[in-house]
């Protein structure tokens, strides 16, 4: 599966500066995704001579839970990995994504945002759905895409997963590193994602 045009669209709602006037924040969930949009996207306005890319970076890190992507995006086969295997899986796919980000950052641009609702899974983990809305094109119809939060404590909410029209990132990754894994072992998987981020993902 191309994962570039679920990147795309799901920066669009991760970035996008104009949300709807008036419209009222669900919760802390929402206002972490709201808060952290609002500083990339005043960095990356303010990044043409790449001086804001560390920052931006650094955002990421914060909105991203990482170790939870590269757990969830192998499944069964994580806990099969070696100790080391797991730190360098890990390592690698935190360079994908974000390699994949910034690839996408420019065509957040392109929609408007609304924020639709903000639903309650667990105690820990909440969805914050959004509507993606073309600026250039009124007869697009309207993408939804749901974030997964999760609160790892004190307060800290980050992203679990994001759900373009219902394809979720992590499944969408799950289908294509296990598949992997399992025909050709673990050093091709390494060897394909290396090849990827040198490709700029």
């Amino acid at each position: 599966m191309n994962l570039k045009p679920l990147f795309a669209l799901a920066f669009a709602a991760l970035l996008s500066a104009a949300a709807v006037p008036g419209q009222a924040w669900a919760g802390p969930p929402t206002d972490v995704v709201k808060s952290k949009q609002t500083e990339l996207f005043r960095l990356i306005e303010a990044n043409k001579d790449g001086s804001s890319s560390k920052k931006i970076a650094a955002i990421f890190d914060e909105l991203l839970d990482y170790d939870w992507l590269a757990k969830a995006s192998l499944g069964d086969e994580w806990q099969k990995l070696a100790e080391k295997d797991q730190k360098e899986f890990s390592s690698l796919l935190k360079q994908l994504v974000q390699k994949a980000y910034e690839r996408n950052l420019k065509k957040t641009l392109a929609y408007d945002i609304e924020y639709v609702s903000e639903e309650k899974v667990s105690d820990t983990v909440f969805v914050v759905k959004t509507k993606a809305k073309s600026k250039t094109d009124s007869r697009e119809e309207p993408i939804e895409i749901a974030f997964r939060m999760g609160n790892k404590g004190g307060g800290k909410w980050q992203i679990e997963d994001i759900n373009t029209e219902g394809v979720s990132l992590v499944d969408s990754y799950r289908s294509q590193f296990v598949k992997i894994l399992k025909k050709d072992g673990y050093a091709a998987l390494v060897s394909k994602m290396k090849e990827k981020i040198a490709k700029g993902a």
